[in-house]
């Protein structure tokens, strides 16, 4: 897509046999310090240069500026712009841009950032959310992420899908601006390339089905189609005429054979004269001087290399960025943080505070609160989870393919986001249960930490379903189907643990909801007021032995949580039954931090990135 040239070869690539439409093209542009346009096919379920991953043989080498072109090298000099982008929505243009550049940990961030604002025409737009942008500012802005990185080599799919003529050709010429001003390599893919680009066009390379009809520069094209007796009409686009020419046509049987027929005399034909052409056509004008590539960029020797504690501070400001954002998205993402769960507990909590201290009633409408209550830091949790993190995931496979960070890390900032966040939440949360249970400061403390260690551990039990599930409704449903089964087994509010069968106690023994539940119970019915209590309004105790069972909280806490044989000050111990449900919440981020390390199957990472 530039005028300079250079003598040596930037690839030398070979065909690649594949499945269905999956093709990889092939080219043989020179290495300079030039940009090409080619009509590039790219396995849409493999980052570019995947071979191991990559379904069918592939064959060849790429190489650039002499160096074998490794998925490495080429996420340290290249950047890769998908058909489908997912950027967080909540953050500004800006801000969208100054995460990525730090990311990629390069200097000059806010030269760079409005370098490239004012490069794709997004400087009207710079504090503008991400969500609220037209759909040809988005296509910008995602070729701006790359961009401000500098890349020595830029592939794009298809960065004019869905646009109108117009931001077409302004996207097309941005592309020609940027790699006509910084000496780098772009390819690109068009379905239906327009004429108006054809100016901006210095190489080009006609595929189907994995042969090459034509390969070379755009000027000799319509030269060499005529030299083997294919000319181009009078008021027709040069790009889509031989285009269409090199499709197959499947309208019907007869038309099939007659296009792939013509298909395979114009590759045969581009085998056996189009080389020797090449050679004998005229070449560009040697009075541009010539540039090294990248004359212009970082050495080979360095490129892109995020730094650790750097990337883990960005992913973290990142996130913060997109959870306090002053925009419709982002009051989304503080709400769902900070006011749903004590929203939630605050209705619920109307059913209960008007409930009478008598036998008959207080020990039930107490242990329902607190099943109740467990319930809902579960659901918000999972909610929460299910509603926010499917964003930051999708970005993550997306940046992880450019080889910015990886799994444990992505976790680590996700991790200290939520915890600060859900821990002030659960603050909140449990004032407001201080008038019905009528905690101390130690008893509201420990309550604090079982809720918090429970939101977590349903926070991580969805995260790690999330890592493979695209749905979050599904994934959702099924966290809380599991979360609901456990309350029932082990929170002893549906049956007593006393009454459970031998072997569903002992799975209750694995469920963080039986622990949570013992000390939740303990807490709020091992207190002076609920000794000696009236069985109702009219019967007082002690009197008739049937009715007035317990004589304190303490005496409904054994028959209803203990079994037989069962040590009481173990089972009943507050201290211990926080520290089980902080193991718990603790040895599921350690877990996932572990799985988000595992490689997953190319076509798990492919839904979230396409």
């Amino acid at each position: 897509m530039t005028h300079r040239r250079h003598s040596e070869r930037a690839f030398n690539l070979a065909s690649s046999n594949s499945l269905e439409d999956v093709v990889a093209s092939l080219f043989r542009p020179p290495i300079c310090t030039s940009s090409f346009f080619a009509l590039l096919a790219f396995h849409k379920q493999h980052p570019p240069f995947d071979y191991k991953k990559a379904e069918g043989e592939v064959r060849g080498r790429i190489t650039l500026n002499g160096n074998l072109l490794t998925p490495e090298l080429f996420r340290r000099h290249g950047g890769y712009v998908a058909h489908r982008c997912h950027l967080l929505p909540s953050l500004t243009v800006r801000q969208t841009l100054t995460y990525a550049m730090w990311l990629a940990n390069l200097n000059n961030r806010e030269a760079r950032v409005r370098q490239a604002l004012a490069d794709l025409a997004l400087s009207q737009v710079a504090n503008r959310c991400v969500n609220d942008l037209t759909r040809p500012e988005y296509r910008r802005l995602m070729l701006g992420v790359q961009l401000a990185k500098d890349p020595m080599l830029l592939l794009l799919d298809e960065p004019t899908w869905d646009t109108d003529p117009l931001n077409t050709y302004l996207i097309v010429s941005m592309l020609w601006s940027y790699a006509t001003r910084r000496g780098s390599i772009v390819v690109l893919t068009m379905e239906t390339p327009r004429s108006d680009v054809l100016p901006f066009v210095s190489r080009v390379t006609l595929l189907c089905l994995g042969a090459v009809v034509y390969s070379g520069p755009t000027r000799s094209m319509l030269d060499y189609f005529t030299y083997i007796g294919f000319p181009c009409p009078e008021l027709e686009n040069p790009l889509m005429y031989y285009l269409c020419l090199s499709t197959v046509d499947r309208r019907s049987r007869d038309r099939f054979l007659e296009s792939d027929q013509q298909i395979s005399v114009l590759v045969e034909k581009f085998k056996v004269e189009g080389l020797l052409y090449m050679k004998e056509a005229p070449q560009i004008s040697p009075n541009l001087k010539d540039t090294p590539l990248g004359i212009m960029h970082k050495g080979l020797g360095r490129g892109i290399k995020p730094g650790c504690f750097s990337t883990l501070l960005a992913l973290y400001l990142r996130s913060m960025a997109a959870t306090f954002s002053f925009n419709k998205c982002g009051l989304g993402h503080f709400s769902a943080r900070f006011l749903l769960l004590p929203f939630s507990v605050a209705l619920m909590s109307i059913l209960y505070s008007h409930s009478t201290p008598v036998q008959s009633r207080i020990f039930l409408q107490t242990g329902g609160l607190v099943f109740n209550v467990l319930m809902l830091f579960y659901v918000t949790g999972i909610a929460t989870t299910s509603l926010l993190f499917p964003g930051f995931r999708a970005r993550y496979y997306q940046e992880k393919r450019e080889g910015l960070y990886g799994g444990a890390m992505f976790l680590t900032a996700y991790t200290l986001l939520s915890l600060p966040l859900s821990f002030i939440s659960t603050l909140i949360t449990i004032s407001i249960l201080i008038p019905i249970l009528e905690l101390d400061l130690s008893t509201w403390a420990h309550t604090s930490g079982i809720l918090w260690s429970s939101y977590i551990a349903a926070e991580q039990v969805t995260v790690a379903l999330l890592m493979i599930l695209e749905n979050s409704l599904t994934g959702a449903i099924t966290v809380l189907y599991v979360a609901l089964l456990s309350l029932g087994i082990g929170s002893g509010a549906i049956r007593s643990l006393r009454n459970l069968p031998y072997w569903l106690a002992t799975v209750s023994s694995a469920l963080p909801a039986r622990y949570a539940s013992l000390a939740l119970n303990q807490l709020a019915m091992d207190m002076p007021i609920f000794s000696n209590l009236p069985y109702n309004e009219t019967v007082t105790c002690p009197g008739i032995p049937e009715l007035c069972r317990y004589a304190d909280g303490r005496t409904y806490l054994i028959e209803r949580f203990t079994r037989e044989g069962e040590n009481i000050s173990e089972v009943l111990n507050v201290e211990l039954n926080l520290l089980i449900c902080l193991a718990f919440a603790v040895g599921l981020i350690i877990l996932n931090s572990i799985l988000y390390l595992l490689p997953l199957p190319a076509r798990v990472k492919a839904k979230f990135r396409e």
